[in-house]
């Protein structure tokens, strides 16, 4: 399988596993050791302050709400549009900071765009593949807007709406593959 980093996965009805129900993942890395990714639509009572006080000994009156990126237990970690306090690209013009001190810029300047989460969600080799071949998971390419997206709308209906429409489309027109910029076509 093509990697899926910089893609999202929209979890299905049929997927039971009450971790990842209504879920929008955007895969930051997949590889053939498996593949890893963030819960976008998450959103946590913890703020930004609350984690600046604990992890890093300074105060800040930021209230930005935490997402949960996932069940399995891991750092502190933001996805931003700043190249110069990124550890990695996870798609263009869209990082992702692990380092304290990275993490510590964006929150002294309440960098936007900006989502923090806590945890992350994994899958071994295959997994994620089956996973997908069992119809747990749909898959469309990643729009920075879904991941900064606002609180206010529901990420995960408006995904499965945008995903409809694009395999209506490529139904409707006999298409197969869809160019991301039709003007490319």
């Amino acid at each position: 399988m093509k990697s899926l980093k910089g893609h999202l996965l929209l979890a299905t009805e049929s997927l039971n596993d009450p971790n990842f129900s209504r879920s929008v993942v955007l895969i930051f890395d997949h590889t053939e050791n498996g593949a890893a990714g963030i819960i976008l639509n998450k959103p946590m009572s913890v703020t930004v302050a609350d984690v600046a006080k604990k992890a890093f000994e300074f105060t800040s009156n930021w209230q930005k709400p935490l997402n949960m990126g996932g069940p399995v237990s891991g750092p502190f970690a933001a996805a931003h549009t700043i190249r110069d306090m990124a550890d990695m690209e996870v798609m263009p013009g869209v990082y992702g900071a692990l380092l304290p001190e990275h993490l510590q810029q964006l929150i002294r300047k309440q960098q936007e765009p900006t989502l923090f989460v806590l945890n992350y969600s994994g899958w071994g080799p295959g997994q994620l593949e089956q996973e997908i071949i069992e119809d747990s998971w749909d898959v469309m390419p990643a729009k920075t807007e879904h991941i900064f997206h606002s609180e206010e709308i529901d990420l995960w209906e408006q995904c499965r709406t945008e995903l409809q429409r694009s395999q209506a489309l490529q139904s409707a027109l006999g298409i197969r593959i869809k160019p991301l910029d039709p003007r490319m076509n």
